[in-house]
């Protein structure tokens, strides 16, 4: 075993030496620096607002979420970059509450659920996860509001499981491709390696850049006369 490490390690290729050393080794630093600084936001910021909800696990996803109110079920699923308390702040939890039996997902890996690796998170594969978890939490049926990306797990739900859905409310969803400048910051969690790497660092940064995106989405919109 050991002369097969010491075959290995003599065909390694020699470490970058140089300039590229130095710009590798500056990348390397920066990005610990950014994962300890992430590390104690993520850490302060999950104090600061901590769980409001309950959890249901299904298969192997910690689900956050809230169950208000009583009466026939609303269930609310929010878009990317997104979470529960978006719903809360707008004050639609407390109406629909008020009528209603309303339940409002974290969607997998947003807010306070978790979101296992091995899965590839399409809507098919989230509607299966709120079938099941509303199967647990004693739902059968009931109208669903999807808003964003969240309504393409809406309309997963309804074709797979059409007995769940009494009633479908879509608000700006996302249904098709389009050349969007803001999916690029937005897709990097689902690319291999990098979708690991970015909840360490480079994803501080992208609040601001997509700031950013959207803004020259408005101006490219606004000089082509879409926008009054």
């Amino acid at each position: 075993m050991a002369s097969t490490l010491l075959t290995r390690v003599s065909s390694m290729k020699p470490p970058l030496t140089g300039r590229a050393g130095r710009i590798a080794a500056g990348a390397v630093a920066a990005l610990t620096v950014a994962a300890l600084v992430n590390r104690i936001l993520a850490r302060k910021a999950e104090r600061d607002n901590p769980a409001v909800g309950r959890f249901v696990e299904v298969d192997g996803v910690r689900l956050h979420y809230v169950d208000r109110g009583a009466g026939d079920a609303v269930v609310l699923l929010h878009g990317n970059g997104s979470m529960i308390q978006d719903f809360e702040a707008s004050g639609l939890i407390a109406m629909a509450a008020g009528k209603y039996r309303v339940i409002a997902f974290d969607r997998p890996g947003f807010g306070h659920s978790t979101r296992p690796r091995g899965t590839i998170w399409t809507p098919q594969a989230q509607a299966e996860l709120i079938h099941r978890a509303l199967e647990q939490i004693g739902i059968a049926r009931g109208a669903v509001l999807g808003h964003s990306w969240g309504a393409s797990v809406a309309l997963a739900l309804a074709l797979n499981h059409p007995k769940t859905v009494s009633a479908l409310v879509l608000a700006s969803g996302y249904y098709h491709p389009s050349m969007r400048t803001d999916v690029l910051f937005l897709s990097g969690p689902a690319v291999p390696v990098l979708g690991d790497i970015e909840p360490y660092g480079i994803a501080d940064f992208e609040p601001a850049a997509m700031a950013f995106a959207a803004a020259e989405d408005l101006r490219t919109s606004a000089s082509a006369g879409q926008v009054p």
